[in-house]
């Protein structure tokens, strides 16, 4: 790594930072996968598409409509959500609470809709529930 001395003190050049950054993302790619099967089997993008086109949802509201008593299932999905965020299937938007907190609210993206069940009952999700399926995923560890 290309450590550089700055007033006595070690610090990691923009480059290897971007190349630890890349190499952490690829260490970690299995999960994506798992946490998008996980939206697609509790219907995160249904949830999230129904309130409206055009609306977004915080984690509490969408845990609300989940069949789950875990007081944790707000702040868990809103890990999820800030996930499927950052690959653009859902949207993120910041409001500010009369308690001086911040709060992530979530829409579907236009690619995030794939992912919603349409009137035929055809999406995506099928896909990605099929290809994330243990018997498929084992076949890698023979």
């Amino acid at each position: 790594m290309g450590f550089t001395q700055n007033q006595g003190s070690p610090s990691v050049s923009k480059e290897d930072d971007d190349a630890c950054l890349y190499a952490m993302l690829l260490s970690s790619s299995h999960v994506f996968p798992m946490v998008l099967r996980t939206a697609i089997e509790l219907n995160l993008f249904e949830i999230i598409a129904r309130a409206s086109p055009d609306a977004y949802m915080s984690p509490s509201e969408i845990a609300s409509q989940l069949p789950t008593q875990n007081p944790d299932a707000p702040y868990m999905l809103d890990r999820m959500l800030r996930l499927l965020a950052s690959y653009s299937l859902l949207t993120c938007s910041i409001r500010s609470c009369e308690n001086g907190s911040v709060e992530r609210l979530y829409r579907v993206s236009q690619a995030g809709k794939l992912y919603v069940q349409n009137e035929d009952g055809g999406f995506v999700g099928s896909i990605s529930l099929f290809a994330f399926q243990r018997a498929i995923l084992e076949v890698w560890y023979v």
